[in-house]
């Protein structure tokens, strides 16, 4: 149990849930939009043109919805089977694992840039 779901009583629960979910939801606009090529289809559509522009529209919709729930599910997923870090093990994995990998990262692309091939 988390603290809020022992604190709040129905309505205030229900509205932060809708939250959470709303804000999953916007993430899931975003990557799609962003990294999914948003309301295009993966592949070309000529004969779009040839439709009205309300069915154009509706095609559009349905391929954004599609890629929203594709990474809906995915959150649902993560959510679901990745376990639950204490507070401890997230600043260790923090500290001792994400903050040394990103800085070797940093090191090896700036070295790359600096005696890398010439562009």
């Amino acid at each position: 149990m988390a603290g809020f779901q022992v604190e709040y009583s129905s309505t205030p629960y229900l509205l932060f849930m809708i939250g959470e979910y709303a804000n999953i939801v916007l993430m899931c606009a975003m990557l799609s939009i962003l990294f999914m090529g948003g309301w295009n289809a993966p592949f070309p559509t000529p004969f779009l043109a040839s439709w009205s522009m309300p069915l154009a529209e509706v095609f559009c919709f349905f391929w954004m919805a599609l890629k929203i729930c594709f990474w809906f599910f995915m959150f649902a997923m993560v959510k679901a089977i990745v376990p639950r870090y204490r507070y401890d093990q997230l600043m260790r994995l923090g500290w001792k694992v994400f903050l040394p990998t990103a800085v070797v990262a940093v090191v090896l692309v700036s070295a790359w840039r600096v005696f890398g091939p010439a562009t």
